[in-house]
């Protein structure tokens, strides 16, 4: 009687177990349903089949696991089980962390510009504090940030305050010492050290001071399944926070048609010399993006009369992490040169991100400056391509956006994105690329960034955007 109780309280301990089984394989089956819809990446017709199959699948080995059936088949059933909520983990786990990343990338519109203190690397200052009474140079920038940083620099300072109208007068009033610092934002000195590294390489940063700014942009968003539209990507010369204002060193328009299934890549030169759209005055595209990446959106939207939908950024931090994030990459090189202390031979190179990140940036040394600088970058590009490429880009797909997220910004939210995946999905379309490069001819130009000072510059070539112009026409229309 004893053993007849036993093997009773066995059995309901062994349905207990199943049912739970059971219920724990629906709860995660919705779940795993729910975040297929909410992340709407599947088109409908997919969506369908595969909820149906999930469905069936799911009732059917809950109904075996609680019948009557023999200890094989609940065996089997609750194997089939933990597969099924293995894999529909696994899948939470990506949705959850690709959700996760397009949030965060999407640009919140908040912008923070640097200003130095710089002094000589000699000198004998350590703080700021060791300035107090001091002559100070410091730029009158035409800036929105100047008059605020310059308020947090006299709340933290007593100082001697002498106002220049010229980066390069400025600079040089500490270098000969007729002053003992300058303040100026880290943007514009960049534009200094173009012209004279030699000189820039005498200061050091003493102080900083960050401004935090809101940026209203204007931009035309539409139905990217149905219509054609424009976006800007950049590629900015800083290091640390993408949201930092700096210079735009690679300016990329990308005109896709959906329909058409085409894509148009213009290149425009870092130093083409044109209106900024903002200011009304001419200055270097690189320049426009110190000024945030809407002024660089919209300058090259007035360039070739077209609106500029969207926008991406990167920056120097955010690609060096990309490359370390896939165990670097390996690219071939036209060129045996040495930069920034990495030497590269001709052929095949192993690159880490800051390897790599030097074998973009190096020009001056190369046969055709700019120009082998692009055959390099497409070099590194085709690299990043080949490891993406591979299979065991799954096992660090989470780790790989988490190295994007601080580095990569955009307009384009969630939405728009997965209404792009959702299409290549649904259609499968080939998409046919076309790459165009704006021309022009090297000229020594005053710029609105730099005031009067001649700097090195590339005249627009008209006959070359005009055909940029119609060729945008064409796809658009």
């Amino acid at each position: 009687m004893a053993k007849k109780e036993k093997v009773k309280k066995n059995k309901k301990k062994s349905n207990s177990f199943y049912k739970i089984l059971s219920f724990i394989l629906i709860v995660i089956s919705v779940l795993a349903a729910s975040v297929i819809l909410y992340f709407e990446v599947l088109p409908t017709k997919y969506l369908i089949v595969l909820f149906v199959i999930l469905a069936l699948i799911v009732l059917g080995i809950s109904y075996k696991l609680n019948s009557r059936t023999s200890l094989f088949t609940k065996l089997l059933m609750s194997l089939l089980t933990f597969i099924i909520l293995l894999i529909e983990a696994v899948g939470i786990f990506y949705a959850f962390g690709t959700i996760d990343f397009l949030n965060n990338i999407f640009d919140t519109g908040f912008r923070v510009e640097t200003y130095n203190v710089y002094v000589l690397k000699d000198s004998p200052y350590e703080k700021l504090k060791d300035l107090k009474d001091k002559k100070i140079s410091v730029y009158e920038s035409s800036a929105e940030t100047y008059e605020k940083a310059v308020l947090k620099l006299n709340d933290k300072l007593d100082y001697d305050k002498h106002l220049e109208g010229s980066i390069t007068t400025s600079i040089n009033q500490v270098i000969n010492k007729e002053t003992e610092a300058v303040f100026i934002s880290e943007s514009l000195i960049s534009i200094y050290k173009e012209e004279h590294e030699e000189e820039y390489n005498q200061l050091r940063v003493l102080d900083s001071i960050d401004i935090l700014t809101k940026t209203k942009g204007d931009f035309k968003i539409v139905d990217v399944r149905r219509k054609p539209f424009v976006v800007y990507l950049s590629g900015s010369d800083a290091e640390g926070s993408i949201n930092k204002v700096s210079r735009s060193d690679v300016n990329l328009l990308a005109v896709v048609n959906p329909k058409k299934g085409k894509i148009i890549l213009i290149n425009t030169p870092r130093d083409y010399y044109i209106a900024l759209a903002s200011k009304n005055a001419k200055d270097k595209l690189t320049h426009a993006g110190i000024y945030g990446i809407e002024e660089s959106a919209l300058t090259l939207a007035a360039l070739y009369e077209v609106d500029v939908n969207y926008y991406a950024r990167v920056n120097f931090t955010s690609f060096v992490k990309i490359i370390d994030a896939l165990n670097g990459i390996e690219v071939d090189s036209k060129f045996s040169f040495s930069y920034d202390g990495y030497t590269f031979k001709k052929g095949s190179n192993s690159l880490t991100g800051a390897s790599a990140l030097a074998f973009s940036r190096g020009r001056s040394m190369l046969p055709e400056g700019d120009i082998s600088r692009g055959y390099n970058q497409q070099a590194v590009i085709a690299g990043i391509i080949n490891k993406v490429s591979s299979p065991s880009l799954l096992t660090k797909y989470n780790s790989l956006l988490n190295s994007l997220e601080s580095g990569v910004m955009t307009n384009i939210d969630k939405n728009a994105i997965t209404k792009l995946v959702n299409l290549q999905l649904d259609e499968n379309i080939k998409w046919e690329i076309e790459n165009y490069n704006a021309k022009g001819t090297g000229a020594d130009m005053p710029t609105y960034s730099a005031g009067s000072v001649k700097l090195s510059v590339l005249e627009p070539d008209e006959e070359s955007i005009n055909e940029i112009k119609l060729k945008i026409k064409e796809l658009m229309n």
